[in-house]
This record gives C-alpha cells, structure tokens and sequence, in this order.
C-alpha cells in the first residue's frame, strides 16, 4: 500500500469526489443514446399550472369550488359540470411541439385567455390555421398543436 500522509490522501478524496460530481452531472449524456435531436413535446398548459378561468370570444369557464360554470351573453348555451370538466382537461392534457416552420404573419383564427392560480395576469393563446395545421402562439412563440384537435380545445356552439 502506498504511504501518504494525511493531507495527500484529502487531497485524493477530494478529486475523487469531484470526478464522482461529473460522472453524476453527465451521466444522462450516457444514458439518453442520442434522443436529444428528437423534438420533444410539450403540453399546452404547464403541469404545475392549475386553470381559474378560461376567457373564450364569445364564452367565460370559471372554477367554482370544486365545478366550473360559464358566463356568457343573454342567449347562451348551457352547459354541464363534465363538459366543462372534460375542456379543462382537454386544454391541461393538450400536446404541442416547438414550431421551426414560417407562419408568414398568419392572423389569428381566435384568441383565448387563460388565468392560472397564483397569477394576476392572464395568458393569451393565439390559434392560427396554417394548410393543415393548428399554430399557438404563447409569449412571441409559435407552437405546433399537436393532439387533440382545436375544436375540442372550444366550446362547442
């Protein structure tokens, strides 16, 4: 066995550990076979975000309590506890990917606010139909919709 003294052999765990840190810090680079040149996707409401309030053209969603109900001008359309549960998680469970295409300044096709718990400011989701597809555009940036179609992402009328 090789004689050290006690300060070297600090000195030997210490770069040891320091070696196990990296290994650690880049051990998912290891791990991942090259999956990271896939486009991930991503879910239109963040998972940690809960929705209050959902402001349609022509239509309100609000949580109340445990339900939701919909405010709406004279001749609104009613509509049931599950159906605006099921919106609600259309919108929570929707996917989108980073859109890397050209939207050529597209208008958008509609416009619906979204209040989060904890936040005071509204989030504008700006929906815009590009051939075949649906865009979203979130804070200046331009998603892909995914899944599930826009239709199932408004109220039905």
């Amino acid at each position: 066995m090789i004689k050290l003294s006690q300060r070297a052999w600090n000195n030997v765990i210490i770069v040891s550990m320091l070696i196990l840190i990296m290994l650690f810090n880049f051990s998912s680079l290891f791990l991942s076979d090259g999956d990271s040149n896939a486009p991930s996707l991503l879910t239109l409401v963040a998972p940690n975000m809960t929705i209050t309030t959902m402001a349609f053209e022509q239509e309100k969603v609000e949580r109340i309590g445990q339900g939701w109900r919909t405010t709406s001008g004279k001749y609104g359309r009613k509509y049931s506890n599950e159906e605006l549960v099921s919106l609600v998680e259309q919108w929570t469970n929707a996917n989108i990917s980073l859109f890397d295409g050209n939207s050529n300044g597209q208008s958008p096709l509609s416009t619906v606010q979204l209040w989060f718990a904890g936040q005071a400011l509204p989030i504008d989701y700006h929906f815009m139909q590009l051939e075949d597809k649906t865009l979203v555009k979130i804070n200046k940036q331009i998603y892909l919709l995914i899944s599930p179609s826009y239709q199932m992402l408004t109220l039905s009328e």
